[in-house]
């Protein structure tokens, strides 16, 4: 990401850190030094904000050890003053692994405050400035995990439900549904900051609003997951009869270098692969991704030949 600096690696995950995070701790000491707290207090509290970010980095990690069970990878992870986001190479279809994806990251969190919670019981509560510290990264975690859970986009509460909607419902009204509920959260969050005066509260209502409006809106125009069933009849011209007619040429893992783009995006995704080969008369020309063929789909060129993709 642009305007971001390394920090490391874990497992092959970049870490990163975008150059807006450092405001924040910035920010927190000289509102404490400002406030005459003390040059003490001060560094506890940019202490304590790294430690809560140490604790959303292993929330993000939680997501990408998650997918990394289900052969997904992650390209990075950044730290962002709202918060870290985890740059996997594709959100799953499929329900199962959506849900134990997505519910990995706050069960981190959990896990976390239970920890915090069990060095309070086993050492005894006490007003120390070092029981006081394990006692706000307790409940850090604790309000982590409860914003989490808010069924909207982007936060996991909202791809939670669409998961456990899938179950049912097709992959795009599950999507749909979840995106609607999001948006009534975000109308809910922004009365709530509009009438208490919390204008932190009013932006990030705006941003789960259009979030979710854009989270619904890529879903809907990606090619869907599921093949078309042998049992519907097949209509001329329609989307449908097409992937049937053009996959009836697809062989060895390959595929014709005269499919749509469209097309080929549909097959990738119902056999859950990341890539395949382009075959031209009877040899491999090249080979095309998933994120390249989404790529393509998103600039309107959805129906090209998949051969203007590939670069012999």
């Amino acid at each position: 990401m642009i305007n971001s600096w390394d920090i490391g690696s874990v497992r092959g995950i970049k870490l990163r850190v975008h150059w807006t995070f450092l405001l924040l701790p910035l920010g927190i000491f000289a509102s404490a030094i400002s406030s005459g707290t003390g040059l003490a207090s001060a560094l506890t509290s940019v202490l304590l904000v790294i430690a809560i970010f140490g604790c959303v980095l292993l929330h993000e990690l939680g997501h990408a050890f998650a997918a990394q069970q289900f052969g997904i990878g992650t390209r990075d992870i950044t730290l962002l003053p709202i918060g870290g986001v985890a740059a996997l190479e594709r959100i799953p279809r499929i329900p199962l692994q959506e849900l134990w994806i997505t519910s990995a990251g706050p069960l981190v969190n959990v896990v976390i405050a239970l920890i915090f919670f069990a060095i309070q019981i086993i050492g005894g509560s006490g007003s120390s400035a070092v029981d006081q510290f394990f006692y706000q990264l307790m409940l850090a975690n604790v309000i982590l995990v409860l914003f989490n859970l808010i069924p909207a986009f982007p936060m996991d509460g909202g791809r939670i439900l669409r998961s456990l909607l899938a179950f049912k419902l097709p992959y795009e009204t599950a999507t749909a549904i979840a995106a609607r509920t999001g948006q009534l959260c975000a109308v809910g969050l922004g009365l709530f900051g509009l009438f208490s005066g919390q204008l932190m509260m009013l932006l990030v209502a705006l941003f789960v609003y259009f979030a979710a409006h854009s989270e619904n809106r890529m879903v809907q125009q990606q090619p869907s997951s599921v093949p078309p069933s042998s049992a519907e009849p097949a209509q001329p011209n329609s989307h449908r009869f097409n992937w049937l007619r053009e996959n009836r040429f697809r062989n060895d893992g390959g595929v014709p270098s005269c499919l749509s783009i469209q097309s080929v995006a549909a097959w990738l995704t119902n056999q859950r692969l990341d890539h395949c080969q382009i075959i031209e008369s009877g040899r491999v020309i090249g080979e095309v991704t998933r994120p390249q063929l989404t790529a393509a789909i998103y600039r309107g060129l959805g129906g090209v030949p998949v051969s203007r993709l590939v670069t012999a």
